[in-house]
């Protein structure tokens, strides 16, 4: 039968190239270390690791096994972890629809995709709700919330309809939201082109957009998820006069997370909340 115990010692040795290291990384002896490796060698009747100089190198096998391994692992330690605190990365227009949660810490996502992916890998961050991310087959996407755009304008200043005709449109000034990832105006991003506009303010987050609107006859894109907020403010809302694509915000997370009963329930209450 197949020891499960000789996994973990297997795969420390395979990551630091060394029994030192790995016996010190698991808090056990060298010759215990040692043993185990040579009891997975016997088990599965192949060299996994070769001495060269001071140190050693795997084999063929050892790298074959340790892909298999190793994802295993994480999907076995995932299914049946604790219960414990969890990190959540949110852009900031779906943080303002999330209340506080026992256990659960919310942070603004990272601009990088690049630092997003590795803190999913290295267990900096437990979910992430995001549009767009790369597909990597260690980890698994599930739908989160559709967003789309509408128009805002402040009615103490301004008598727009309720639909701004293109006319309006091209006529008036604008405040606009570039988006740090792709360093374009939302509009754009989402209407697929360029668009000609008078553009008075360019900013860099929702809640400067809203401060720079009030008070003037200006018009501003405004996520259909955070309407609650720009009513609060007594702003109008508007139908933009030409299509804009919507944006599908989903939950990414690790593959190893997929069957974990506490982590489902975070998933399905955020979801929950960012539908409501």
């Amino acid at each position: 039968m197949f020891d499960l115990n000789l996994v973990k010692p297997f795969l420390s040795v395979y990551q630091f190239n060394s029994i030192t290291k790995a016996s010190e990384s698991l808090g056990q002896t060298q010759p215990a270390v040692s043993a185990a490796i040579k009891r997975f060698e016997k088990t599965t009747g192949y060299p996994l690791f070769v001495r060269t100089g001071r140190s050693i190198e795997p084999t063929s096998m050892a790298h074959k096994l340790a892909r298999q391994l190793s994802e295993a692992l994480e999907l076995m330690e995932g299914a049946v972890s604790s219960k414990r605190d969890f990190v959540v990365y949110t852009p900031a227009n779906l943080l303002y629809n999330l209340p506080m949660m026992d256990g659960v810490l919310l942070v603004e996502s990272p601009v990088s995709v690049e630092e997003i992916m590795e803190d999913i890998h290295m267990n900096r961050v437990d979910l992430v709700i995001d549009a767009g991310l790369p597909r990597q087959t260690a980890f698994s996407y599930e739908q989160a919330v559709i967003d789309s755009l509408v128009f805002i304008t402040d009615p103490e200043v301004s008598d727009y309809a309720d639909v701004i005709t293109m006319e309006e449109y091209a006529a008036a000034k604008h405040i606009t939201l570039k988006l740090l990832r792709q360093e374009v105006p939302m509009v754009d991003l989402l209407s697929g082109k360029s668009l000609a506009r008078d553009v008075a303010i360019e900013v860099r987050s929702i809640t400067n957009l809203l401060l720079a609107l009030k008070g003037t006859s200006y018009i501003a894109a405004w996520p259909k998820t955070m309407l609650h907020l720009a009513k609060i403010m007594n702003f109008k809302i508007h139908q933009p006069p030409f299509e804009l694509n919507p944006v599908e915000f989903e939950l990414v997370f690790h593959k190893k997370y997929q069957t974990n009963v506490h982590h489902k329930e975070l998933r399905d209450r955020i979801r929950g909340y960012l539908n409501n």
